[in-house]
């Protein structure tokens, strides 16, 4: 199963290379992939992160996966957070999803379930051209635990998010 997860790790990274179209960026995350292929994901951190800071959405995704699970780096879920959500801001679906589960589970941020369901539901809605939907994103569940004026809540939040973030991955 570690050998699975490390297997689609290195290939989620491998077709990140292919969406980053300045050659700078390009080459350093190479660097970094070819440092996490050998497992030493502390010089993979070190390369992605210095692109994360100047902005590059995949990265971002991408350290905060790192930090999430804590290869290469100390587990942090505060800073996990804090890229995912740099992430979701730009379009990132993935780091939409996430901050989903994040506000659900109270992890690196306090729980709070209006934000969990604007953000998956931003992430289905990036997704809804491939047929996604909300069930992939466990909606209809943190829907069960809110009161219908939360809900209504969380509805108006995710309709602002949505355009406001969807509107951005598709530019």
């Amino acid at each position: 199963m570690v050998l699975n997860m490390k297997k689609n790790a290195i290939s989620v990274l491998s077709l990140l290379l292919i969406l980053l179209p300045i050659s700078n960026l390009r080459a350093s995350f190479e660097d970094g992939l070819k440092a996490a292929e050998k497992d030493d994901y502390k010089t993979a951190f070190d390369k992605w992160q210095a692109l994360a800071k100047q902005g590059d959405v995949n990265t971002q995704a991408t350290v905060a996966v790192l930090y999430h699970t804590g290869q290469g780096v100390k587990k942090d879920y505060e800073k996990a957070f804090y890229w995912y959500k740099k992430a979701a801001e730009q379009g990132n679906a993935a780091s939409q999803a996430n901050l989903g589960v994040m506000y659900a589970k109270g992890t690196g941020i306090k729980r709070d379930m209006i934000q969990s369901y604007a953000w998956y539901s931003v992430a289905a809605a990036a997704h809804k051209e491939k047929k996604v939907g909300n069930n992939l994103w466990g909606i209809e569940a943190v829907a069960s635990q809110l009161s219908k004026t939360d809900m209504e809540k969380a509805k108006q939040l995710a309709q602002q998010y949505t355009k406001k973030y969807v509107a951005k991955a598709k530019q």
